[in-house]
């Protein structure tokens, strides 16, 4: 049967091969060669010359202001405010926009046409300014603003990683050409994060969109804005240079009451707002602005078997990494029931402070903190839940129980050191800790980190590894050994996207649309996001219905009345045939050993993914999210759920025999099922109501996003081959059925 689904997915896949950016797709796959080996040592000395250069009274000279049709908006003294850098240290002068500008700044993104389709060649000459002539510039400012210690390798990652996605782009920029897709080209917001301005979040997000014609609006912060501005205002002026309508970019400085305005106001005339934040933030944003994409944070967790120096090495160091600045940082770490608090104040005893950045930036370091700085807020150690270390500006709690915070959100204390200990895992030899595994897989459901790293002794840890990663959905897991030298304990803040260690800010599964459209992984398309297939496409396709296909799957297409909607499905069952049919993929670093592809929902008992179809449900409505499951091997982790008023579709499922296919479909009403939600919902990974309204047919990596986990597995051993086979053989893999 394995052998049988390994060919069909083959066939299947080859009666439409193409160029694809969809995640782990095989063109995708292809996208990582030729990746440029940066100079690290010109980055670091060309960021230390810029500071030691560096003119302090410039950011109160030259303020912050809005940048309008390339012209920089000046406004009255009595607009001008003191700019902050992370520590909440004063750093420089900005201009809020006046009334009359946030107008002229409205009416510019509500009235803006893009004059371009694809600027590729100029913008990709900017790029490499950017990443080589003014490497040292981006550096600097954010390690001035942000008080990062460490610029460097963030622009290693983008240079090597942004080499991926300009082919990606390459990829969707000709099935547009080809008639196959429409980019949408309204203006885009993008409210950047400042502690990986210079890849994750602004670089990326705007040049990769900007070279296919699509114009950018950077929304200013309520703090740290200085180095993001100085990026922008640098890359008006290189549009300039290369004759492009610096309209394409605009820049609002503005209140936040001023910001939410104009995108509330233009939500129609713009398209996705791109985010990075934490998830009360995204939600907010997504409340207010519909098309928001947003990458959120989550509570990184470290479990361990053994209590060695190095585990307390990794969960130091991965709790203090950029002062806490980093979204891969360390908030959760679980360990044997003998660690006491009086360890865990130990361990923190070997906490480096540092002064200012630059230092670090000099020496290589990257994992010192401020003490004591008033950037953001720490825990209160009066009120009896966190300890303060007697030294050192870190806090912690120990307990037997997993962090369950009242209001269900475990808060980040973002730039502070916060550990919450979970002394639960037996210590008595020969005792199993199976109940304990389960619990921690159900709690990272919930709150659904970026980023699990797992260590034990070698004979140990990749059983741990595996169940973890088959019983979660996590984007990141890291295995590392307690006792194998060349297998170092793991950590929270490791992943290389430049060699498909996949990476992504996933919110919980349950409410992931309250905070995001899509969740974002990297590498990817940020243009492809917000873009269609054609439905003249699409309804070519549905012409070319694969006799490749199991006659079950076959069935189920030809009922779909809709052409495009068919269409459709084929294409996501092509995608998902092409992506699965190597899957997983290993990765191409040279320092760890990874595993990466499309995964299935975690593999607890009874353990499911309800679709409840409302009194007008069709069965062309049900059948882009159905077929995910119906054709796969996730088919048994599906439940329908169908109003009992609908009995047109119950008729429709009748003739597809699905109690012969293992599918359970329950018949009730929509208060029936919230009822049983809110008191079975653990039983539940997702809870989806099948929309009924228009349907828009998004780009394939996206639409599956929304429903099956992605992301990687990997060890902290380069050349793993045990590793490698031992989790390429888990069940957890999405394989066609």
């Amino acid at each position: 049967m394995k052998r049988y689904a390994q060919t069909l997915a083959r066939r299947l896949a080859a009666t439409h091969r193409r160029r694809s950016f969809n995640f782990a797709s095989t063109q995708y796959a292809a996208c990582f060669d030729d990746i440029p080996t940066p100079n690290v040592g010109k980055l670091r000395k060309d960021a230390v010359d810029y500071l030691d250069t560096f003119n302090h009274h410039l950011w109160y000279e030259d303020p912050v202001c809005s940048i309008l049709n390339g012209d920089k908006q000046l406004a009255p003294p009595s607009n001008l405010w003191i700019t902050k850098n992370s520590l909440n240290q004063p750093n420089g002068h900005q201009y809020f926009a006046t009334p009359k500008q946030i107008q002229s700044l409205l009416e510019h993104i509500q009235t803006y046409q893009s004059p371009y389709t694809d600027i590729r060649p100029q913008i990709r000459r900017i790029e490499q300014k950017f990443l080589n002539d003014y490497a040292g510039f981006l550096i600097g400012n954010q390690t001035l603003d942000f008080c990062k210690q460490d610029g460097v390798t963030e622009i290693e990652e983008s240079i090597m990683a942004n080499s991926v996605e300009r082919k990606l782009n390459d990829a969707l920029f000709d099935d547009e050409v080809n008639g196959k897709v429409v980019i949408s080209r309204k203006p885009i917001f993008v409210s950047c994060v400042s502690n990986f301005t210079n890849f994750l979040d602004l670089f990326r997000k705007t040049i990769r969109s900007l070279e296919l014609g699509i114009p950018c609006v950077v929304l200013g912060r309520s703090h740290t804005i200085q180095h993001s501005y100085r990026w922008t205002e640098l890359l008006v002026e290189l549009l300039k240079e290369e004759d492009l309508d610096p309209g394409m970019v605009t820049y609002i400085s503005g209140q936040l009451e001023d910001i939410k305005y104009i995108t509330a106001s233009s939500a129609e005339q713009a398209g996705m707002l791109y985010t990075t934040c934490s998830r009360q933030l995204a939600k907010s944003i997504k409340a207010d602005y519909h098309n928001t994409i947003a990458s959120t944070g989550g509570p990184n967790t470290l479990i361990s078997l053994e209590w060695t120096k190095g585990v307390q090495e990794a969960i130091r160091m991965s709790a203090s990494i950029e002062c806490a600045g980093q979204c891969t940082a360390l908030r959760h770490a679980v360990v044997p029931d003998t660690v006491t608090r009086n360890d865990i104040e130990a361990m923190f005893d070997e906490l480096s402070h540092v002064d200012n950045p630059v230092g670090s930036l000099r020496n290589s370091a990257f994992d010192g903190v401020f003490a004591e700085h008033r950037g953001t807020v720490p825990p209160s150690s009066n009120d009896g839940v966190y300890t303060k270390h007697k030294v050192n500006d870190a806090y912690f709690k120990v307990s037997p129980e997993f962090p369950s915070p009242k209001n269900g959100e475990v808060e980040e204390y973002w730039r502070k050191v916060v550990v919450d200990v979970t002394n639960v895992i037996p210590s008595t030899k020969g005792k199993k800790f199976d109940n304990e595994v389960k619990e921690l897989s159900r709690w990272l459901i919930k709150h659904q980190p970026i980023s699990l790293a797992v260590n034990a002794k070698r004979s140990q840890v990749l059983d741990l590894g595996r169940d973890l990663f088959e019983t979660t959905s996590l984007v990141v897991t890291t295995i590392g050994s307690t006792d194998k030298k060349d297998c170092p304990p793991a950590m929270t803040c490791q992943a290389r996207p430049q060699d498909a260690e996949c990476f992504g800010e996933f919110p919980p599964r349950r409410s992931l649309r309250d905070y995001t459209e899509y969740p974002v992984i990297i590498p990817s398309s940020n243009p492809s996001y917000d873009t269609c297939y054609q439905t003249s496409y699409l309804e070519s396709s549905s012409l070319d219905v694969s006799s490749e296909c199991p006659t079950f799957v076959t069935d189920w297409l030809s009922e779909i009345s809709d052409a495009a909607t068919r269409g459709y499905c084929i294409e996501l069952l092509r995608y998902i045939a092409d992506a699965t049919q190597d899957n997983p993929k290993r990765g191409f670093g040279t320092g760890r050993t990874a595993l990466w592809g499309i995964q299935r929902p975690p593999l607890l008992e009874n353990y499911r993914t309800l679709l409840h179809c409302g009194p007008n449900t069709s069965f062309d409505d049900l059948s882009p999210v159905f077929l995910l499951f119906y054709a796969t091997n996730a088919r048994s982790q599906v439940e329908l759920s169908v109003d009992a008023s609908n009995k047109t579709l119950l008729d429709r499922l009748v003739k597809h025999d699905l109690d012969n296919h293992i599918f359970k479909v329950t018949v009730e009403s929509e208060e029936t099922l919230n009822h049983r939600a809110e008191t079975k919902g653990d039983n539940y990974y997702n809870i989806v109501k099948i929309d009924e309204s228009k349907r828009e047919f998004v780009m394939p990596g996206q639409f599956v996003s929304l429903y099956l986990p992605m992301g990687h597995i990997k060890s902290t051993m380069k050349n793993d081959e045990e590793f490698i086979k031992y989790l390429s053989d888990s069940e957890k893999w999405l394989k066609m059925a």
